[in-house]
């Protein structure tokens, strides 16, 4: 019901006098309230006070419960009310409405129980709770210090922060709580941060103490009895390291190597993985070396390998597999052996299957028939099967608990037992030239702490306190990963850091993260380690610094690319930036471009080459590459470039950037993928190994970028994407391929090369194709990528040659470089400021037409029958008595014909042109010294250069330019030998009538000449058959006694160049050698005799110093004739003369 009522005021209002003007219009209006009725209803059981409320609109009203005794409220609803204890409060009231509530008898509370379980580490608290029916329970973690929680579950609870809180209880329940160790725990996250340095040494150090425990119980047990023990496994075996010593751990050591000095690693290792245990022998102890020992060691090994079953009444049951019998080599007749052995020690108590029968898919058949106790495995691979030949039965074992115990037979670790190794955490090398065995060593001794574990042990515990020196580095001449024989550092770092990094090493080649394996916790933790350290580095790290060059080698010691996470390395120092742009405090880095998914097609022309894929790895990012091919080509992933010299730390005694780069671990098998990651980032390149020709795999990438890479230097789209990314990214790393060569550089040694002489990228990819790679190759003799050989050949050249040595001329199969040459331009090289070999590397900026670039290359293309030789007078018979000299000179033709070449004949420059790598004059005063006969004070005959100073010990031109062997001693001085003869050559009637129109071009006739000749001396018949033809026909292919018992084919240069021009122009060339002081054999002279020389070079030299030839080479020289019996003759340029100089 609803009343309306007037208000006092309203009444006073209408009742009043009227007022002024216009009273009508103020009038006050009436103020009505409107008002509601909350009425209740209620069940038997309970009432709601009061009855009813009559409330005004949008007041609220409350009631009370009063359930009746034995009573509870039930439910309540109405007026959209709310109830807080036994109070019903109704909403803002906006109309009639009815509250109603019922009632239900009182009945017992049910209450349920929460109680806890936790692991050692911490604790939940309360222990326990009592909880009702529905209700919620809230238990608080309390970790102990140094650990954190791993895992809580149950009572469908839910973790908020530090409180675990349970669902609704409805049965009694268990909160389990699992805590482990903050190293635990950063291993099971791969993050380094979430340990301190000290929990992961100390965590490391635990897994080796435990191993070590393990490892002597067993040791003491199987060594009872046996006061010292011998076994030689020949060099027909293998050795081992465990990277797994939490499972697996060497039973019978090494002690020492073939020279017989200490070396220590195992020949037997035992495992127990799971409840299941494995043996590896590195050679068959059943046949090799038996010693009673050995026996009682073996003896010992397969009862606990079969947990005691071989004393069992019914007998020991043994199967052997794929293990070699003396009808597959009379040296391994193991089958033979163990019998023989079984025989002897179980005579009556064993059965064993018949040799060869249970080989291959016949194994599992065997494991069913035979149920045995043990399975003795070998790897004699008859069929070539690989693992994949026994791997299902090998499965069949494991399934059915039997144990395995592998033996080697081979000098190196076989494809078809590897992968059991790796199953065993082990490392394996081959014993051939180290030939380790253990000889009369104390079973003490192999129960005392393993050396190689403790050397890790040493190297925590060193990391732990600080302790190194960088004087332990003092001796170290190279990369220090490499450094050797150093005492000090071996004890207390490099012996413990490479038994780390050989398990990551093996570990990465099988493509398995350490963090992925279960049973690790040594390498693990020194990995996290090894990312803190590297997260703290600062370049540059001064000499005085210990404890951060200690930390530094550690991480560039310890890198897993096989891993899910690899921290980036924030300062890369001078990997990135030249080192005048690194500084301590600033971090050398650069800005990241997106990363991408792509695929290629990668090939390279011969097998065992690595090649660039244009792909970019950023440090930190994981990468995966896929093969999409089937193609049988071994590929393997190479990231960098780097050699390892190439940090000159051990030198400059600076360190300024990572010690190692380049790595090539990672396989990637067809149809297969592989994930990685690097904490250094830098190109990716791929390593393919197969058949012959072209070998090629599809490959597709995800997480990888690209960087300023020219793949094809005939793509213009490539080549405008190249010149793209050089400007808008950071990317510290160029590639450029070209057709069988390829250059690597920092960005800035290839900036620095553009400008000037080289206007642009376009001038510079066609200046390394025609001035440095083609130019280098055509005057050795090669076949030019993309070319036919015969067109790669200057045409006199071809013609000369096919005329007077025959078609093996342009055999292409020996006139091809079968590699792909690599250059790297970086802040340092391998050596020197530039080193030779494959990569050749320089320490500045790339110059296709420099010295430098062509002296390297050259350097790989030397031969050492184009080498000239020193050898003293009394060993001019003596091949044995002949050394070269010719090591940083027979190069030489190369840069100084390319530097000649690019200046007269590609830029048509008349301007004479000099360089300072040698002087032609030196040749002139040696020669004259010993025409004069020039002595010093004391009346001794010497040999004076172009400074009028003695040019080295040596009475004689003979002597004094050649005997000394030092690096790049008068260098000069022996180059003249080539750059002379190129003059001399130069116009010559050749023997054919061809003439030369390049006098450069006899290098190139020389070449094949020497390629052919060594292709028909590895052989009696071939060189036979052919040394007529070559002008080589008094030369036999052994036995002269000359050769001082070589081979023909081991000819010195002097010998081999003086026949060599004899047959291709006709003359007789010994004036020419006579000139420069170099000796040659009787039986060369006799041959240039027998040949029939149309004529003699005349004895003399073209005037040149330090200036290169003409254009016109000698057409634009002077002549000058000499005579060692005339002592008159003055240098044309100055009129100077030996004689002339003061007496030295």
């Amino acid at each position: 019901m609803r009343r309306v009522i007037l208000t006092p005021l309203l009444a006073l209002a209408m009742n009043g006098c009227g007022g002024g003007e216009g009273g009508k219009d103020d009038a006050i209006p009436p103020t009505i309230t409107t008002y509601f009725e909350a009425s209740t209803q209620s069940t038997q059981g309970g009432q709601l006070s009061p009855a009813s409320l009559r409330l005004s609109a949008g007041e609220q009203g409350s009631f009370t419960v009063a359930p009746d005794a034995g009573y509870v409220l039930a439910q309540i609803a109405g007026c959209e009310g709310t109830l807080d204890g036994l109070t019903y409060t109704t909403g803002p009231m906006r109309g009639d409405c009815q509250v109603s509530a019922s009632f239900t008898q009182e009945t017992a509370p049910v209450y349920f129980e929460a109680t806890t379980q936790s692991s050692q580490g911490g604790r939940l608290s309360p222990a326990s709770l009592r909880l009702s029916a529905g209700e919620r329970g809230r238990f608080t973690l309390a970790p102990d210090a140094g650990f954190v929680l791993e895992r809580i579950e149950g009572c469908d609870g839910t973790l908020q922060g530090h409180d675990y809180i349970t669902g609704p209880m409805g049965a009694d329940c268990q909160v389990s709580a699992r805590f482990i160790k903050h190293a635990a725990h950063a291993i099971a996250r791969e993050d380094h941060a979430l340990a301190s340095d000290v929990e992961l040494i100390a965590h490391a150090r635990g897994a080796i103490a435990d191993s070590e425990a393990r490892r002597t119980e067993l040791v003491r047990t199987l060594y009872q009895g046996l006061g010292a023990i011998s076994w030689n496994p020949s060099h027909d075996s293998i050795t081992f390291s465990s990277f797994q010593p939490e499972n697996t751990v060497t039973l019978l050591p090494s002690n020492i190597n073939g020279k017989g000095e200490s070396e220590i690693r195992g020949l037997v290792m035992v495992s127990e993985q799971d409840d299941y245990r494995r043996a590896a022998m590195g050679a068959n102890l059943f046949a090799v070396d038996r010693t009673p020992q050995s026996e009682a060691l073996l003896k010992g090994l397969i009862g606990w390998l079969t947990r005691g079953r071989d004393s069992d009444d019914d007998g020991l049951r043994i199967l052997t597999a794929q293990v070699p019998s003396r009808a597959d080599s009379w040296y391994f007749p193991h089958n033979e052996g163990i019998r023989d052995w079984l025989k002897a020690m179980y005579p009556d108590a064993h059965s064993i299957n018949q040799a060869d029968e249970c080989d291959y898919q016949a194994l599992g058949a065997c494991i069913d028939r035979m149920a045995p106790d043990l399975i003795v495995i070998s790897d004699l691979d008859r069929q070539g099967l690989g693992y994949q030949g026994i791997a299902q039965a090998i499965a069949k074992a494991k399934a059915a608990g039997i144990p395995l115990l592998l033996s080697n037979y081979r000098r190196e670790a076989s494809p078809l037992l590897a992968p059991l190794y790796l199953e065993m955490g082990l490392v394996t090398w081959g014993n051939y030239w180290s030939k380790l065995k253990v000889s009369n060593l104390a079973a003490s001794t192999i129960m005392a702490p393993d050396p190689q574990l403790m050397a890790v042990d040493t190297l925590l515990s060193n990391l732990k306190e600080g302790e190194f020196s960088t004087q332990w580095l003092d001796a170290c001449s190279g990369n220090f990963l490499n450094c050797g024989g150093v005492d000090e550092f071996n004890a207390q770092f490099k012996n413990g850091a490479d038994w780390l990094r050989n398990a990551a090493i093996t570990l990465d080649k099988a493509g398995i993260s350490p963090f992925a394996r279960d049973g690790l916790a040594l390498l693990p933790a020194s990995l996290l380690l090894a990312d803190k350290y590297r997260a703290a580095i600062d370049y540059p790290i001064a000499w005085d610094e210990h404890q951060a060059w200690q930390r530094a080698m550690f991480a560039d010691w310890l890198v897993s690319y096989a891993r899910a996470r690899n921290p980036a390395q924030p300062d890369l120092g001078e990997y990135v930036v030249d080192r005048s742009q690194v500084f301590k405090g600033d971090l050398a880095h650069y800005a990241y471009p997106a990363v991408i998914s792509d695929s290629r097609r990668i090939s390279v022309p011969y097998s065992g080459q690595w090649t660039s894929t244009g792909w970019y790895a950023l440090p930190g990012q994981r990468i995966t590459l896929s093969r999409t091919d089937t193609a049988d080509v071994s590929a393997t992933i190479r990231l960098n470039y780097h050699r390892p010299n190439t940090n000159r730390a051990y030198e400059q005694k600076v360190y300024r950037a990572p010690l190692e780069l380049a790595s090539g671990r990672l396989p990637l098998n067809k149809g297969g993928s592989v994930s990685f990651t690097s904490p250094y980032g830098g190109p990716v390149y791929l390593y393919l190994e197969g058949g012959d020709g072209v070998l090629q795999v599809e490959v597709t990438a995800t997480g990888v970028t690209r960087h300023p890479a020219i793949l094809d230097f005939s793509d213009e789209q490539q080549i405008r994407d190249f010149n793209e990314r050089l400007e808008q990214t950071e990317l510290p790393h160029v590639d450029l391929r070209a057709d069988g060569a390829e250059q690597h550089l920092r960005r800035d040694r290839f900036t620095g090369a553009i400008g000037g002489a080289i206007a642009d990228t376009d001038a510079l990819l066609e200046s390394i194709s025609r001035d440095h790679i083609n130019s280098v190759y055509t005057l050795a003799g090669f076949k030019i990528q993309g070319k036919r050989l015969e067109e790669s050949l200057p045409d006199e050249v071809r013609r000369a040659c096919v005329a007077l040595l025959g078609d093996q001329c342009l055999d292409e199969s020996l006139h091809t470089r079968t590699i792909i040459q690599h250059a790297n331009y970086d802040q340092n090289a391998h050596c020197g400021v530039g080193c030779s070999g494959n990569p050749w590397d320089s320490s500045g900026s790339i110059s296709p037409t420099g010295w430098l670039d062509n002296h390297e290359l050259g350097h790989n293309l030397q031969t050492q029958r184009l080498n000239v030789h020193y050898a003293a007078a009394s060993d001019a018979d003596n091949w044995r008595g002949y050394g070269s000299r010719a090591g940083e000179n027979s190069n030489n033709i190369f840069p100084y014909m390319v530097k000649w070449q690019a200046h007269y004949l590609r830029d048509g420059n008349q301007a004479p042109i000099k360089d300072g790598h040698m002087n032609h004059k030196d040749l002139f005063y040696a020669f004259m010294s010993d025409a004069a006969g020039v002595k010093d004070k004391s009346g001794n005959r010497v040999v004076l250069g172009a400074n009028c100073k003695v040019l080295d010990a040596g009475e004689s031109r003979y002597e004094a330019p050649w005997q000394n062997n030092a690096y790049a001693v008068h260098n000069g001085y022996r180059m003249a030998f080539y750059i002379q003869m190129a003059l001399r050559a130069h116009g010559m009637r050749l023997a054919d009538g061809t003439r030369l129109s390049n006098g450069f071009n006899i290098f190139t006739l020389l070449y094949q000449h020497s390629r052919i000749f060594g292709a028909v001396a590895d052989n009696e018949s071939d060189w036979n058959a052919n040394r007529d033809r070559l002008g080589f026909g008094l030369f036999p292919f052994q036995g002269h006694g000359v050769y001082g018992g070589k081979q023909v084919r081991d000819i010195p240069g002097n010998d081999f160049m003086l026949v060599a021009l004899g047959r291709l122009t006709g003359l007789d060339w010994r004036s020419h050698f006579d000139l420069l002081g170099l000796r040659y054999s009787t039986l060369a002279a006799v041959q240039v005799q027998a040949n029939q020389p149309s004529g003699v070079l005349p004895m003399g030299m073209y005037v040149l110093e330090d200036d290169l030839p003409p254009a016109n080479m000698s057409e634009g020289l002077t002549f000058l004739p000499l005579s060692s019996t005339d002592g008159s003759t003055l240098w044309p340029r100055d009129q100077g003369s030996p004689a002339s100089c003061p007496v030295p």
